[in-house]
C-alpha cells in the first residue's frame, strides 16, 4: 500500500508546482499588460504636453490650399518655427474660433500688390513657384488668378504694420483669407506647417 501513496502525493506534488506555474505566469502578464498600459499612458500624457507647446497636427478643413494641400490632408505645425515669406501657416481666422492653414505673403514692414497676376514685394517682382501651373492656365483663359489688390486699398495703410501678417491661399479664386478677414496677429499665428504627414502616399515637407 506504500508505495501507491507516495506515487499519490508525488502526482499531488507535481500538479500543484504546475499550477503555481501558471499562476506565476499569469501574475507576470498581469503586471506586463499594467506596465505596458501605464507606459502608454504616460507616453500619452507627454505627447500631449509637448502638442501645447512645440506641435500639433491638425487636419486641412475645404479647398483654399488647393494645389498644395487638399481636404482632409493630416499636417505637421512646428509651434517654434520662423515665420517668413512663403511659409505656410496655421492660424487662427479673426473674429471667429476657426483654424486653417494659409501662407504667409507679406511680412510687418513690407509694401504689398498684385498688378496683372504679379506679386511686388516692396515693388520688386516676386515668383510664386507654389501656383505657377494655375496662373498658367487662367491667363490662357483671360483670367487672373489673383486679382489686382494692395496693402492700401486692403488697410489703408501703405505698408504691413508691425506684428501683423498678410495670408492667402494657393486657391486664388476661392480662398477665404487676409483679402476678405484683414491681417492676420502674429499671435493668432500656431505655427509653420513644415509636413503633410497623411495620406501617406503624399507624404511631403515644405
Amino acid at each position: 500500500m506504500r508505495p501507491k501513496q507516495k506515487v499519490k502525493r508525488s502526482n499531488k506534488s507535481k500538479k500543484a508546482l504546475i499550477e503555481a506555474r501558471k499562476r506565476r505566469k499569469k501574475q507576470k502578464r498581469k503586471v506586463l499588460l499594467l506596465e505596458l498600459l501605464g507606459a502608454v499612458v504616460i507616453a500619452g500624457f507627454l505627447v500631449f504636453i509637448l502638442s501645447i507647446f512645440l506641435f500639433s497636427l491638425p487636419k486641412v478643413e475645404g479647398y483654399s490650399m488647393v494645389p498644395t494641400l487638399r481636404e482632409g490632408d493630416r499636417v505637421y505645425v512646428n509651434k517654434l518655427g520662423k515665420l517668413k515669406t512663403f511659409e505656410l501657416v496655421y492660424v487662427r481666422i479673426p473674429g471667429t474660433k476657426e483654424k486653417e492653414v494659409r501662407r504667409i505673403i507679406g511680412l510687418p514692414g513690407q509694401k504689398i500688390a498684385y498688378k496683372n497676376d504679379q506679386l511686388q514685394i516692396d515693388g520688386e517682382d516676386r515668383e510664386e513657384k507654389f501656383i505657377f501651373d494655375e496662373q498658367q492656365t487662367s491667363q490662357e483663359n483671360g483670367r487672373l488668378y489673383t486679382d489686382d489688390f494692395s496693402i492700401f486699398t486692403l488697410t489703408g495703410a501703405s505698408e504691413i504694420p508691425v506684428g501683423k501678417y498678410l495670408v492667402l491661399g494657393d486657391n486664388r479664386p476661392y480662398s477665404v483669407d487676409s483679402r476678405q478677414y484683414g491681417l492676420v496677429d502674429e499671435k493668432d499665428i500656431i505655427g509653420v506647417v513644415e509636413m503633410r504627414l497623411l495620406p501617406l502616399h503624399l507624404l511631403q515637407s515644405f
